[in-house]
């Protein structure tokens, strides 16, 4: 199955933002201590970082710590759809953090997220390819038994790969599509719910009817405001309505 979550959180009819719900105080105070802040330009201004999937966010409010930043807790990831900008950074406890103003909770007051998320570790997009579908080909489902009542991929249609699948030899392709029974994604025509499919294909069927699309053929998602290049992916990121971004995920 498909293992490219940020794809199927960007392609959600409807988004779980962080930031929306209060935060409450969490039972036990922790000792911060924190350095000087660090602006990255003198006027003070907001710098983009990225897109962000799975990274923690750190709150507080007038100073207390309100949230950790717990890695296992998914109630504590940052909002996937916009993008995180700062003004600088401080050391907090000995740990390097970015302040980023979108990520606060209602009723806090500052959020922060680890500088080590924005490094190339968590900027890896290697493992997608986008391809184009040659001829019609019927793909099988995206479920445990690979169902053969898949939908048909059509000749020009637009497909990401997961690459992991390719390198790992698995039994199956893995591919995600965001058209429907032959549809092409050029013509505009999305699923109803504004979603992708998952399909996959037999390798020799792969080989046989799908080639590696140009360097600046789209992946569109959500009705085309955003997509995935090939050339955007060696870059370690995507397009958010005709911007690039880079993308951070765990």
């Amino acid at each position: 199955m498909f293992r490219n979550k940020f794809i199927k959180l960007l392609t959600a009819a409807t988004f779980a933002v962080v930031g929306i719900g209060t935060v409450n105080t969490i039972s036990s105070t922790s000792t911060v201590q924190a350095s000087a802040f660090h602006y990255l330009r003198k006027d003070h201004k907001l710098v983009t970082l990225g897109l962000g999937e799975n990274l923690p966010v750190r709150n507080y409010t007038h100073g207390e710590l309100v949230q950790k930043d717990d890695p296992k807790d998914e109630n504590t990831y940052c909002d996937t759809i916009s993008p995180l900008r700062t003004r600088g950074w401080k050391y907090i406890n000995g740990i390097k953090y970015y302040n980023i103003p979108s990520q606060k909770h209602l009723g806090t007051t500052s959020a922060y997220i680890a500088a080590k998320y924005f490094t190339k570790k968590y900027n890896d997009m290697s493992y997608l390819t986008v391809y184009r579908v040659n001829s019609k080909i019927k793909a099988l489902s995206d479920d445990m038994d690979n169902t053969d009542d898949g939908m048909w991929y059509g000749k020009g249609d637009i497909i990401l790969v997961n690459n992991f699948s390719l390198w790992n030899h698995d039994k199956y392709v893995d591919t995600i599509s965001p058209m429907q029974d032959g549809k092409h994604n050029a013509d505009g025509w999305f699923t109803p719910q504004e979603a992708n499919f998952g399909g996959e294909l037999t390798h020799e069927d792969f080989k046989n009817h799908c080639s590696k699309a140009s360097a600046n053929t789209k992946f569109l998602l959500n009705h085309g405001e955003d997509w995935y290049t090939n050339s955007s992916l060696a870059r370690g990121g995507m397009y958010h309505k005709g911007h690039f971004y880079k993308v951070y995920s765990r």
